[in-house]
C-alpha cells in the first residue's frame, strides 16, 4: 500500500514536472518531440495503476496541444491512444481526440479513435457528436453525420440542444449556417475550457463571414460593384477595419459576393 501511494505521489510530481517543462520550452523556437511510451511498457511497471497513468497521458495531451509544437503534433494521436489503451473506459480522451485531431490534418486517426470511444468508452454524447461534425464539415458525408448525430441525440445525458439539432439538421440550405449551430451547440454543452475557447473561435469566424458578406452587400449598392480587393470595403467608408479572423486566416470576396478564406 506504502509503495503504491509512492507511486502515485511521483507520479503527480511528474506532471507538476512535465508542465514545468512545457511552459520553460514556450520561449524555445525549437522543441523535440516527446517520446510516447507503449502500454506494455507502462504496464510492466505502473503496480496495476494503469487508471492513474492514463490520467497523465491525458493531461500530456492537453499540455502538448495547447502549445505551438514543431512536430506540427504528430504524437497527439499517440498520446490519446496511450491513454485509452490503459483506461478504455476513460471517455475524455475520446472526445477530445476526435474534436482536436481534424484541426491538425489527423482526420483519419479521429475517425478510427471516435469509433472505437462509441464501442468502448463510458457512455459520452459528446464522441458521437463530435464524429458526426467531422463527417459533415471535414468529409461532406451528410448520411454518417446524421447518423452520429441521431446517435448522440438518443445518447444517455445529451442536453435539450444537442438532440434539437439532431432533429433539425440538414433542414437549412446554408451549409455554414448549420456548421455555425453545430459549434454554438459545442460551446454550450461542453465543460471542457479548451473545447469551449476553440468553438467559440470557430463561430466567431463564422459569424465574421457573414459580417462581411453583409457589407459587401452594403458596398456593390453604393458602387455597383463587388469590393475586390476586400480592403475596398475600407477605401469605399463601409468598414473601419476589415475583422481580425480568431485563427489568423485572410479573407477575400469572390465574383458572387461571398467572403471566404484566402
Amino acid at each position: 500500500m506504502k509503495l503504491k501511494l509512492l507511486i502515485i505521489i511521483f507520479l503527480l510530481a511528474s506532471v507538476v514536472g512535465v508542465q514545468y517543462l512545457f511552459d520553460k520550452s514556450k520561449s524555445l523556437k525549437l522543441k523535440p518531440s516527446p517520446y510516447v511510451m507503449s502500454a506494455e511498457v507502462i504496464r510492466a511497471t505502473d503496480l496495476g495503476l494503469d487508471n492513474a497513468v492514463a490520467d497523465l497521458a491525458w493531461l500530456s495531451a492537453i499540455q502538448y496541444f495547447g502549445d505551438w509544437q514543431l512536430d506540427k503534433y504528430e504524437k497527439l494521436d499517440d498520446f490519446i491512444v496511450l491513454a485509452n489503451d490503459l483506461d478504455p473506459r476513460f471517455s475524455h480522451p475520446y472526445a477530445f481526440a476526435t474534436l482536436s485531431l481534424p484541426q491538425v490534418d489527423m482526420i483519419d486517426q479521429a475517425i478510427v479513435i471516435a469509433k472505437r470511444g462509441i464501442e468502448e468508452a463510458d457512455t459520452d454524447w459528446e464522441i458521437a457528436y463530435y464524429l458526426g461534425m467531422i463527417y459533415y464539415i471535414e468529409k461532406n458525408d451528410v448520411a454518417s453525420a446524421l447518423k452520429y448525430f441521431d446517435l448522440a441525440a438518443n445518447t444517455k445525458g445529451a442536453p435539450d440542444k444537442i438532440q434539437r439539432l439532431a432533429a433539425n439538421f440538414n433542414t437549412k440550405p446554408d451549409a455554414r449556417e448549420q456548421s455555425k449551430e453545430i459549434w454554438t451547440a459545442v460551446f454550450e454543452t461542453t465543460n471542457d475550457e479548451s473545447i469551449k475557447e476553440r468553438a467559440e473561435a470557430y463561430v466567431l469566424h463564422y459569424e465574421i463571414l457573414n459580417f462581411l458578406e453583409g457589407a459587401t452587400e452594403k458596398y456593390k449598392d453604393k458602387f455597383g460593384t463587388y469590393p475586390s480587393p476586400i480592403e475596398k470595403l475600407v477605401e469605399g467608408k463601409i468598414l473601419k477595419a476589415i475583422p481580425t479572423d480568431p485563427f489568423g486566416f485572410e479573407y477575400e470576396i469572390d465574383a458572387e459576393g461571398r467572403a471566404r478564406v484566402r
